[in-house]
């Protein structure tokens, strides 16, 4: 994985952290980008993305890390997703299930649009490519 930084986007009446992701996700770069992920949620953003249009693989590793980060999320009252990953990427998700677990959108707008809206309409996202 790339090192990258956090970038803050700067949307009218939100606050949305979004964390870039690049290259491969494995053993040695997991923990990177779960510390990314926490001092992330720690700046207590209404919404966390993590963009992984940039990520190639991610192993097991790789997973825990997008688990540990959405339990952060979680915990901290802080919505989350994950943009446009992959196909081998959308791949592992769907064989661990987690598909089911994380939120999955195609874009950032996607994700705002589902995440940021009044409580009671979200949806638990889509995989890239199933939008109508």
């Amino acid at each position: 994985m790339s090192p990258s930084a956090n970038r803050t986007t700067g949307f009218p009446g939100d606050r949305t952290e979004i964390v870039s992701v690049h290259g491969e996700l494995d053993l040695a770069t997991a923990g990177s980008l779960y510390r990314r992920g926490r001092v992330a949620v720690g700046r207590h953003p209404r919404l966390l993305l993590l963009d992984l249009t940039g990520l190639s693989f991610c192993d097991a590793c790789g997973l825990t890390a997008f688990v540990r980060i959405a339990n952060e999320a979680d915990a901290a009252g802080c919505r989350y997703g994950l943009i446009a990953p992959q196909p081998p990427v959308t791949k592992m998700l769907r064989i661990t299930g987690l598909h089911q677990r994380l939120h999955v959108y195609a874009t950032i707008d996607q994700a705002r649009q589902h995440l940021i809206a009044p409580a009671g309409t979200t949806d638990r996202g889509t995989q890239p490519g199933s939008e109508s």
